[in-house]
Parts: structure tokens; sequence; C-alpha cells
């Protein structure tokens, strides 16, 4: 899939050229429908979602970004990144509404990078999210980084490059944004827990 035409096609189709459409859908629907099936396989049965409707609705809201500037593949995955979050968080929040928060969805930060050490078992999605947001006030950029690894698994050096940053500070803010979100989760849990 080469990032030219991606950016060209995703720039025809936001002028209003939808001759561009279906071709787009179908360079871009299969990589939203991997990432789906990694969130779901990651989330080992807990997240009562299907890789399908996942990328389907992710894609789908992507679809009503008209006023996005795309500047490349790797842009347009960073932007897929946050639709994903926001397509899990909804269903996690519609279905504790309708369960009234008979079950609380997990996801593993350990497995979202082959680098990382230890930080918790296993972190809620509401959680997780309320925790992104209070980091991103903090550290905007260090959230960002929490974001691309986990809702669309990019690597290191494809987050560098979405960032127009190295990978040692990508790296550094990995590490740092893990131990923020650990000791921020933790209490979160020990409030929930008191």
């Amino acid at each position: 899939m080469s990032s030219t035409s991606i950016t060209e096609m995703l720039e025809a189709w936001k002028s209003g050229d939808r001759s561009v459409e279906n071709a787009l859908a179908e360079r871009i629907y299969p990589t939203l429908h991997s990432l789906a099936a990694s969130q779901i396989r990651r989330n080992d049965g807990r997240l009562t979602l299907r890789a399908t409707d996942l990328a389907h609705e992710a894609y789908e809201r992507l679809h009503r970004q008209q006023a996005v500037a795309w500047q490349n593949r790797g842009h347009f995955f960073a932007i897929a990144a946050t639709v994903m979050r926001r397509v899990i968080v909804d269903h996690v929040r519609k279905r504790s509404a309708d369960k009234r928060g008979a079950e609380i969805v997990f996801v593993d930060l350990d497995e979202a990078a082959e680098e990382a050490a230890p930080i918790a078992d296993g972190i809620d999605w509401l959680a997780l999210d309320h925790a992104l947001n209070r980091l991103a006030r903090e550290d905007e950029d260090c959230a960002r980084v929490v974001e691309l690894r986990i809702f669309s698994g990019l690597s290191v050096e494809e987050i560098a490059s979405v960032m127009q940053s190295s990978t040692a500070t990508v790296g550094r803010q990995w590490r740092f944004a893990r131990s923020w979100l650990a000791t921020h989760l933790g209490e979160a849990s020990a409030a929930d827990g008191s």
C-alpha cells in the first residue's frame, strides 16, 4: 500500500471526487479490519464486539471526516487510532449502561509493545480512556503515543514518523506514559475499592 497513492486518494475524496471512494475503501478497510481483529484478540473475548463490526464502525466514522486535511498514510492511521478508541469506548459505555456496570472490559498495555515491562494485569477501557484524557492535559504527545501504540498498533518507528519525532523520543514518551498510566490507573482502582 503506497503512502502516496493513499494520500492522493484521500485528498481527491476530500475534494469531492467520489470516483476514488471504492478504491480508497479497498485499500483502507483491510488494514482497519486487521487493527480491529488485533484489538479483539488482545482482549481475549472480554470485548464483546466483532472485528468486522469494529472495523465497519471505524470506517463509517472516518468516512464522515470530510474536514480533515489528510497529510499521509501515517496521519490517516493516527486519526484511525483515535476513531478506533472512540468506537471501543462508546461500545463499552453502552454495554455497561445496558448491564448497569455488570461487566468491565480490560485492555492489557503489556501486549501493546513487545519491549514493555509489566505494569498491571489488565486495565478497564473506560478508566484507560479517562486516564488518557488526563494525560493529554498534562502531556499531549505522550497520550498520543499511547493511543497510536494501543489503538493503531503502529511501531515506534511509524509513530516517530507520524509525530515527526525521533524513535528515542517516542521510546521515552512511551515509557513515561506507561509509568504515568500505571500510577494513575492504580490510584483509580484504589479509590474504587475503598
